[in-house]
């Protein structure tokens, strides 16, 4: 997984905001900083706020996914 360089300042000013995601035309795009990204195409992460906040938008995002899903999507053991 490749992470994508921002170079802009526009763009890096809104990311950097501190609001919890951006919109690009009609999409929106949570923001979270990881701390690390495994090869396996899921993220850690370890902070308890981001997870929250994650878990929330999953919720309200993709209601059918399961606990254990979601568990999985956070990198958490269940």
């Amino acid at each position: 997984m490749e992470p994508i360089k921002i170079e802009d300042n526009e763009v890096k000013k809104a990311i950097q905001s501190g609001h919890p995601y951006i919109q690009v035309d009609a999409k929106k795009y949570l923001l979270m900083e990881v701390e690390e990204v495994n090869y396996y195409s899921s993220y850690v992460v370890t902070d308890p706020y981001e997870v929250e906040r994650l878990r929330a938008a999953l919720d309200e995002v993709n209601p059918i996914l399961t606990e254990e899903e979601i568990n999985k999507m956070l990198g958490i053991d269940s």
